[in-house]
């Protein structure tokens, strides 16, 4: 049983790996080839039934995008809100339930994320909206190292965002007894310091955590214990179960365990984290009811199995993994140490949980490990019973509950305080490179070698490790995806030059904290030999000050209010390369054509960055009589109509050209005029927001393009296959 529940768990995971999304009718083929197998080769059979099953719900769940223009235009939707995500700042997030798309019902109604930037107060969940929005692919960012939110979206079961441009109609449903407990708990803990906290643990609410609350969090490595899941629920039911046995209930000790652990997950909204330990407690104290015994094994994989039928896209989300990896390390731990000693287990599966953590953070936390040895008692045995116990006795003890309450507030705050103090003082945040992180992986794997049954495996994986560290070229050029802006990465080796940061956002995204430094992290630079701003517009100058402020800059050039503006004739030897600034000669007081034009070169190969320079400033650098030449063009102004001029792009005369435009931009960038221009030189053209980073590589032979297509599977590819893609019938 055990081995056909992995199989097919294992058919509907391959949907991470697939390079696209296959017509809908292998689905069939599949189901026959499954038929055909399930007597000889029955685990073969679950696998395909797997795989088919991944392949029909994901047509399934797209279908509604084949409805006519549905992304080219504004449409009337309407819907329930099933879930409001507030933010320190910026506009919130409606999670909505779509019945109808322009007065046509849906079937199955499809999630859509919108934003919400009305000054009034935003939708609560269950309410109904009828609303005018442009809706827009799940399409994201694609950069090494940073978040992936194209598979974020799918993960949660999202199909398109959007913003709310319009509001018709918007009927409020009748608060539920769950919002009205939690309103109720709110406005009880208004008063206290400690109220964040307290709600996150009590109620899931965590909007009322800042920035600083999250990286203290990440950085002390203890994220989990403010985030409702398997070891809150579980707790609780246990609690309930040692309860109900003390007191003689024997009978009741499970069903008590039960209802306290479905309580805290109403409690929480039954967010897709509770539900998935709900399903896992519900099915272990199930077996307890009926006097079966099941290894921690086959519980795990008759839940995965459950969920993931239930839901495949599951798969796509990092939390559905982050949950099953650290449960097969806590029956891992279990087993190997018989049960014996707290400390044991804990040290063991904090040990063993540390490449799961570098696989998916890219980091690791050295105080992760005392710090969980000694909160996770503390969480368990004092502060989550209390906070459960405070929340029961609101109605019918209010004043009691008051006073467990501030008593929680006199322990939090001392509490929060001192590790706030902690990863301020110590930084134990360790950002891992990738290098760092595929050595550090071989060095935790060593000691599994150890193992009987895991031995072959992990010399398996820590050879293919090895293999796979990739040899530092001379130099490369990236050209990141920062949407409609630019950033442009130079390195050689360790050493690095960035030209442009991207945008910065009123809402506090932005292209620094999500592109370029988790890339930098990734590359194990963690300082800059040169910055150079084009210009002061914002999709270029936007994170300027502050990179300034979080990493150590050797050279400033460009758009600074105190480093050195850029001049024709500047120049500076960088290593193996010349750095040349061509222009501008004079400040004209036009931004665009004053950019800071600079050449890049080791004497074979080259590069020419051009900012947002138009057809005045090309003609005007072509009568410099200055050598244009090179290899690797940017095009000026993202590959606006107004730059690019024909005697421009010859001078250069480029192999390549990159436009530094977003997906589906509302400029239409590159103009049809500036790809014509470049397609009758014969010139490569490269755009970033349909390939995502665009990566160079300094050969002897010349340039060498690492990113041919849009990289990774077929969520990074929607759009293309939107266009080609059938539907259900």
């Amino acid at each position: 049983m055990d081995k056909r529940l992995f199989a097919f768990s294992g058919g509907v995971s391959t949907i991470l790996l697939w390079p696209w999304l296959p017509e809908w009718e292998l689905g069939i083929l599949l189901l026959g080839l499954s038929t055909l197998c399930i007597r000889r080769r029955p685990m073969m059979a679950c696998l395909l039934l797997g795989i088919t099953w991944a392949l029909c719900y994901s047509h399934w769940q797209l279908n509604w995008w084949h409805y006519p223009q549905l992304f080219q235009r504004s449409q009337l939707i309407t819907g329930s809100v099933a879930s409001v995500q507030h933010r320190e700042q910026g506009a919130s997030r409606l999670i909505v339930s779509l019945s109808h798309l322009n007065g046509q019902a849906l079937s199955p109604q499809p999630k859509v994320l919108l934003a919400w930037y009305s000054e009034q107060a935003s939708p609560k969940a269950g309410d109904r909206l009828q609303t005018i929005s442009h809706l827009k692919l799940p399409h994201g960012l694609h950069n090494p190292g940073t978040f992936d939110s194209a598979r974020w979206l799918l993960g949660q079961g999202i199909t398109a965002r959007g913003s709310v441009t319009g509001t018709l109609s918007h009927q409020r449903a009748p608060p539920s007894r769950r919002s009205q407990l939690v309103a109720h708990i709110t406005s009880v803990t208004e008063p206290l310091a400690a109220q964040p906290w307290l709600l996150a643990l009590s109620v899931g609410e965590r909007a009322g955590l800042t920035s600083d609350d999250w990286a203290m969090l990440r950085g002390l490595g203890v994220s989990h214990l403010f985030a409702i899941s398997g070891l809150h629920i579980g707790l609780v039911a246990g609690l309930g179960l040692v309860a109900g046995r003390l007191i003689g209930w024997r009978n009741g000790a499970l069903l008590l365990g039960a209802g306290l652990g479905l309580t805290y997950a109403w409690l929480a909204g039954f967010s897709i984290p509770t539900q998935r330990a709900l399903v896992m407690l519900m099915l272990w104290l199930g077996l307890m009811v009926i006097g079966r015994f099941w290894s921690g094994r086959r519980v795990l994989l008759v839940t995965m199995t459950m969920l993931l039928a239930t839901q495949p896209w599951l798969a796509l989300n990092q939390g559905f993994w982050l949950s099953v990896l650290a449960v097969a390390a806590v029956i891992a731990v279990s087993q190997w140490f018989g049960g014996r000693g707290l400390w044991r287990l804990q040290a063991g599966l904090t040990l063993l949980l540390l490449p799961i953590v570098m696989l998916f953070f890219g980091g690791l936390s050295w105080l992760s490990l005392p710090v969980n040895l000694i909160l996770i008692p503390l969480f368990s045995l004092l502060l989550i019973p209390l906070l459960l116990l405070a929340s029961l006795l609101l109605y019918p003890a209010p004043e009691l509950a008051w006073q467990v309450f501030s008593l929680l507030n006199a322990l939090f705050e001392p509490l929060m305080a001192g590790l706030h103090w902690l990863n301020n003082s110590l930084s134990p945040w360790q950002s891992l490179s990738a290098k760092a992180q595929g050595m550090g992986f071989v060095l935790l794997l060593l000691p599994c070698c150890l193992l009987p049954q895991a031995r072959a495996l992990s010399v398996l994986a820590i050879t293919v490790v090895l293999l796979s560290l990739p040899a530092t070229p001379d130099w490369e050029v990236r050209a990141l995806d920062v949407g409609q802006g630019l950033s442009v990465l130079v390195t050689q080796g360790d050493n690095a030059l960035l030209y442009d940061t991207g945008n910065r956002f009123n809402s506090g995204f932005n292209m620094a904290d999500a592109v370029i430094l988790p890339l930098l992290a990734r590359l194990g630079i963690n300082e800059l030999d040169y910055l150079v701003i084009s210009h002061d517009d914002r999709d270029h100058s936007g994170n300027r000050d502050y990179l300034a402020k979080v990493l150590p800059i050797a050279h400033r050039w460009g758009a600074w209010p105190d480093g050195q503006r850029c001049r024709a004739g500047q120049r500076a030897q960088w290593g193996k390369l010349q750095l040349t600034v061509l222009w501008p000669t004079t400040l004209t007081g036009h931004s665009n054509n004053d950019s800071c034009v600079v050449h890049i070169s080791d004497g074979r190969r080259s590069v020419l960055l051009t900012g947002d320079i138009e057809a005045k400033a090309e003609q005007a650098l072509l009568a410099t009589g200055q050598s244009l030449q090179a290899e690797l063009l940017f095009s000026p102004h993202h590959g606006s109509r107004s730059s690019s001029t024909e005697a421009f792009n010859r001078a250069v005369a480029p192999d390549w050209v990159i436009h530094t435009a977003g997906f589906a931009n509302q400029w239409g960038f590159p103009s049809p005029e500036v790809v014509a221009r470049f397609e009758q030189q014969d010139v490569e053209q490269l755009t970033t927001g349909e390939l995502g980073m665009v990566h160079f590589v300094a050969k002897d032979s010349g340039w060498q393009l690492r990113t041919k297509t849009r990289p990774g599977v077929w969520y990074h590819q929607l759009n293309t296959w939107l266009q080609t893609a059938k539907p259900l019938e």
